[in-house]
């Protein structure tokens, strides 16, 4: 007879784990990735060249950044959570046990070394965009290029500052989007009262890219801008914009050239109403635009039906490669900046940032989102490459 009862284990021991071979490369692409991002020692000699640190004591810098890292890729309930995570994790990677004010204060001192290490793997995912050539209807172009703004609530306290536009505070980011690189290109912080057109005039333009903006970004300026620059432009047209006409094309390609009373130009508005274009439903015409240096470059102006309304495009797309359709069917690639951000919105805790009161707080956890985006980006690409090698290596042991 037994005098005891054994009982039964509520879980029964996990077996150990058999090898599995993704599971190893996936682990190692990931690893790869954090060290070439977030390596503690090579952030902690950029933080003594930056004049950052002085003197090393109890703090180490580079834990400290790579831990609001990886913080900003945890679920929390809100942004003091997010605090006491980064901290948590400063600790189980190899920092020492830090207070609360203490921890925080060092996160406002390395702000500006998270600026730089973000500003260089910007730096470092557009020239990679060089190597990346375009698939399908988009390989006529050295890249795709999305400008656009994506705005956040934050503390009232801060009005002074990220003054808002429908609430008191508010943080917009000024990115651009690159298509070749899966990612963005250039992010900048300001008031979300700004115009988004003011967030966006780069000093050179990328040749062979094509640039497409929303109704935010419209300027003959900007547009003109572009087309000297060797860049390709995709846009909306506004309801009120007028270009003078130039010709009209029909349905099989033929050409009519457009010309008003005593041989004056003919602009939209009128060539529309009394019907001195094409009497067709999609629209493709020769327009010439003028800015207020009055420089002038020929552009060309479609209108494709959309959802029972005329959707108006204004590009330098040629007419041999592309058609009207194919031009609305590419403005479309603009959503991919969209999903984009909302990504940076849920997964990266950006919507976790309007408690924070201190402008490095705001800051340092906008830097740290943005960096942990990068890092994803990194990841995902690298994986992508692997996966292309190994399907070309199956096609060629295949019969």
């Amino acid at each position: 007879m037994d005098l005891a009862v054994i009982p039964t284990l509520r879980r029964p021991l996990r077996p150990e784990k058999a090898p599995d071979p993704l599971r190893d490369q996936l682990a190692e692409v990931i690893e790869a990735s954090a060290v070439e991002l977030l390596d503690p020692a090579r952030l902690d000699a950029r933080a003594e060249d930056l004049r950052i640190i002085e003197r090393h004591r109890v703090h180490h810098v580079g834990l400290v950044v790579a831990s609001l890292v990886l913080s900003a890729l945890q679920r929390s309930t809100d942004t003091d959570g997010r605090w006491l995570d980064a901290r948590r994790t400063y600790e189980a990677i190899g920092g020492a046990s830090s207070g609360k004010t203490s921890f925080r204060n060092n996160v406002h001192k390395v702000v500006p070394l998270m600026r730089d290490t973000l500003e260089q793997r910007l730096k470092t995912m557009s020239s990679a965009t060089a190597d990346v050539a375009m698939k399908g209807r988009l390989e006529a172009f050295s890249d795709v290029l999305i400008p656009d703004g994506c705005a956040f609530k934050v503390a009232s306290a801060l009005s002074n500052i990220y003054a808002g536009t429908s609430q008191p505070a508010e943080l917009k980011l000024h990115a651009v989007y690159s298509v070749g690189a899966g990612g963005c290109t250039s992010v900048t912080m300001a008031p979300g009262s700004e115009h988004d057109s003011e967030g966006f005039w780069p000093k050179q333009w990328q040749r062979d890219a094509l640039y497409i903006w929303d109704l935010g970004y419209v300027s003959n300026e900007r547009f003109i801008d572009a087309v000297q620059g060797g860049a390709h432009v995709l846009q909306r047209l506004k309801d009120r914009s007028n270009p003078v006409v130039l010709a009209s094309y029909g349905a099989t390609g033929a050409r009519r050239e457009l010309e008003g009373e005593a041989a004056a130009p003919m602009r939209l508005q009128d060539a529309c109403a009394f019907g001195h274009v094409h009497t067709q439903a999609v629209l493709d015409l020769d327009v010439e635009i003028e800015d207020s240096r009055r420089r002038k470059v020929l552009a060309r102006v479609v209108c494709v039906p959309f959802g029972g309304h005329d959707r108006y495009h204004l590009t330098t797309l040629p007419r041999t490669i592309f058609t009207p359709h194919d031009i609305a069917e590419l403005y479309r690639v603009r959503w991919e900046v969209e999903i984009f951000f909302r990504g940076w919105r849920g997964a990266l805790r950006l919507d976790e940032v309007r408690r924070l009161e201190h402008p490095r707080s705001l800051e340092a956890a906008v830097l740290a989102s943005l960096l942990a985006a990068a890092l994803a980006q990194r990841i995902s690409t690298t994986l992508e490459h692997l996966a292309a090698v190994q399907a070309a290596e199956q096609r060629s042991f295949s019969p």
